[in-house]
């Protein structure tokens, strides 16, 4: 009885986290695994609402006349996931979990995805979520988004996939504003729409630190930029910076 006792501090957290993930299983009827390729920004909007979220507190971008439809996505998406990790979890990651043969993915009517480690990192990811804490939304920055345009730019025109270029991150974010608090950028291949992109990048997988998922759910950002264009390999480039602090030039 004294070892159980002691040990059971620390399985508590562990087992709260498995009961949880038996809860939602059970709901598993009424969640959705939703392909939004093609969305446009309206239409995101719409759908997300009828998810039940507050679309118009989230949608931070929607008046960023230099952002595309599919660029003011990617700031959605981020923002769904900082202002209820758990919802976003039970709706989103969750589903996926069905769809693993191994460490493929097959996502219903598209081709199968070989992933590195599976429905493991789907499923720790689903867990983290659900213990996680509202973030502050995130604010578009133009300077950022130029910056994340002008890396998007030179990975077309090089081929390259990468996180150097033009001087590097801190450069390219220099040019076009002053930066305070610290920055992170985010980097994104082939996936088909802006609500992918940034759940692959959640993910995480073969990723050991997790750092794309921590830059996502860092609390001391406040501002990011994004851009997407095509990549001559990899489909499409998905860039994305971040800022605790930002002053536009």
């Amino acid at each position: 009885m004294k070892i159980f006792s002691s040990l059971l501090p620390k399985c508590l957290p562990v087992l709260i986290a498995m009961l949880s993930f038996v809860a939602v299983a059970q709901q598993g009827t009424k969640l959705h695994l939703q392909d939004f390729t093609g969305f446009s920004h309206q239409e995101y909007k719409v759908y997300l609402a009828r998810d039940g979220w507050p679309i118009d507190v989230l949608n931070t971008a929607d008046n960023a006349t230099y952002l595309s439809d599919e660029e003011k996505n990617l700031i959605v998406a981020t923002n769904l996931i900082r202002h209820n990790p758990p919802k976003y979890s039970k709706l989103y990651v969750y589903p996926r979990l069905q769809y693993f043969e191994g460490t493929l993915f097959r996502f219903p009517d598209k081709t199968p995805l070989r992933t590195r480690e599976g429905i493991e990192a789907v499923r720790e990811l689903y867990l983290e979520l659900l213990e996680t804490d509202p973030l502050p939304l995130l604010l578009p920055s133009e300077g950022l988004s130029k910056a994340s345009a002008d890396h998007a730019r030179y990975m077309k025109a090089t081929g390259y996939a990468g996180h150097e270029g033009g001087g590097g991150m801190s450069a390219r974010i220099t040019r076009h504003g002053r930066w305070e608090g610290g920055i992170a950028e985010n980097l994104q291949w082939n996936s088909e729409n802006a609500h992918e992109a940034i759940l692959s990048l959640m993910i995480d997988d073969g990723v050991r630190s997790r750092g794309h998922r921590k830059n996502i759910l860092n609390p001391r950002y406040h501002y990011t930029g994004v851009a997407i264009d095509k990549h001559p390999r990899l489909k499409l480039s998905y860039v994305i910076n971040y800022a605790a602090g930002f002053v536009e030039k």
